[in-house]
């Protein structure tokens, strides 16, 4: 499946039913309900390609919709997105709904595909996660899990990279949300059982001054009735995780240079002091440096594969929220699954070592929109949140170089969004280990933030009616 050209092909049916969700919205009284959702009807059987059926079989539809398609583009986008007029749209209705039963007849009549499953494809959306790195900021996602969850929404996947990945874990672990353990996990966390000054070897991580102890903070959090660490086939919501592999070309020094990077910034079990903050800018170098051989960076995205299915997760995180100099993470432990799962990975991508996931995509809509696509939750209508933490922001001087840096692979992915959101308020990023009142508060500003779209998220993630018989 060509997934560039299927987005090329289906974004102009998902701008439409934005487009017209948000003009109902807008101006509720123009249009009934049952009309708006009769022309959203009409708008998502026209982008119809793969369908699912009762079989579990993948039916191809595309070819048979193609006049259809072509209609709706035409009487919908000039009377909706151009000249944003609910009627001149429905005076296109009859025509347009004529087809679409039509259409219906015949794939009912000559094709393998159930009308159960078409139902289910064309009145059903999914809403699915997508959450940035950004350090400290990205404690806010626990508010807008919080609020996703009063309001009756529930993710069907969620993909994240560094403390998106973090903070992911724990509303992916199980289906109905409970935000208690991680408001546990902020009450036992502090920067000395958290981080420790770099002591060991090196062997799938970028040595750096701090080393990262996810195992000790929270792992008993994620851990199975047995006491097994869980792997990506034990969450109960599929998760993704973006790492970057690094080929041995992007290093331009040897790992002594990195494991020292910071040294002169971080004192033993320590916060790093105000006066030594602007030292820390000094990662942005590194950052540089690896970018400038976009050749030796790969995208490695656990969880989207039969051979990280079995990974476990928090390894998957600690190298997705590993800082280049700064902070380290490895699997040194004595655990031969796992490093033969992380050897064959190795070989597979030909990388030396895995790190920070932003340095390639820091925003992984576009993995998450190619499973659904692939089928990874049987239907394809999703619904795309993407949530992030680390726009660019003059608040913040001293990130202002990464995230100018890592924001075109951010502008890459923002396209395969239903709504992108950029959160405003949020916590330093330097604040990696926040104390409990930080926690809270960053989930209410979230939730502030967020408030404001729930009517729109709520309206295209629940159902529609099946068109009535007539």
């Amino acid at each position: 499946m060509d997934l560039v050209h299927l987005h090329d092909q289906r974004k102009p049916f998902e701008d439409l039913e934005t487009a017209l969700v948000r003009l109902a919205l807008k101006r509720p009284g123009d249009l009934h309900d049952d009309a708006v959702d009769v022309l959203r009807y009409v708008i998502r059987f026209a982008k119809l390609h793969l369908v699912r059926n009762e079989h579990g079989v993948d039916v191809d539809v595309t070819d048979r919709l193609r006049h259809l398609a072509r209609r709706v583009k035409e009487l919908l986008i000039p009377a909706i997105i151009e000249q944003e007029d609910l009627w001149m749209a429905m005076r296109s209705a009859p025509e347009l709904l004529r087809e679409v039963r039509q259409q219906e007849r015949r794939l009912a009549q000559n094709s393998a595909l159930d009308r159960a499953s078409l139902l289910a494809e064309v009145c059903t959306r999914q809403l699915v996660v997508a959450c940035s790195g950004g350090g400290g900021s990205g404690y806010g996602y626990a508010g807008a899990w919080t609020l996703l969850h009063r309001r009756g929404l529930q993710p069907e996947m969620i993909a994240g990279t560094s403390i998106g990945a973090l903070m992911s874990l724990f509303r992916a672990r199980r289906r109905v949300y409970d935000g208690v353990p991680l408001l546990e996990a902020s009450k036992r966390l502090s920067w000395d059982n958290v981080f420790r000054v770099f002591d060991m070897e090196s062997r799938y991580g970028i040595p750096a001054t701090l080393r990262l102890y996810l195992r000790s903070a929270i792992g008993s959090l994620f851990e199975t009735p047995d006491g097994r660490p869980l792997t990506f086939a034990d969450l109960e919501i599929p998760l993704l995780i973006v790492t970057t592999g690094i080929g041995v070309e992007a290093f331009k020094y040897d790992m002594k240079y990195y494991e020292h990077f910071m040294d002169d910034a971080v004192s033993p079990g320590a916060q790093p002091g105000v006066s030594r903050v602007r030292q820390m800018a000094q990662v942005a170098t590194i950052f540089r440096d690896f970018m400038s051989t976009p050749d030796a960076l790969r995208e490695v995205v656990f969880g989207s594969d039969p051979a990280t299915y079995q990974a476990d997760i928090l390894d998957a995180a600690g190298f997705s929220a590993s800082i280049p100099g700064l902070i380290h993470y490895d699997v040194l432990r004595d655990d031969r699954r796992m490093k033969a799962l992380l050897d064959d990975l190795y070989s597979r991508y030909g990388i030396t070592r895995l790190s920070e996931g932003g340095l390639v995509n820091n925003l992984p809509i576009r993995p998450l929109w190619n499973e659904v696509q692939g089928g990874r939750i049987v239907r394809r209508n999703a619904f795309v949140l993407a949530l992030d933490c680390f726009s660019p922001r003059l608040r913040y001087p001293l990130f202002y170089t990464i995230q100018q840096g890592v924001r075109p692979n951010v502008n890459r992915n923002i396209p395969y969004a239903n709504l992108y959101f950029p959160m405003q308020r949020v916590l330093s990023p330097l604040n990696l280990v926040p104390a409990l009142p930080d926690v809270t508060d960053a989930m209410r500003w979230t939730m502030e933030e967020l408030g404001p779209e729930m009517p729109f998220i709520e309206r295209m993630c629940n159902p529609i009616r099946e068109l009535p018989p007539g």
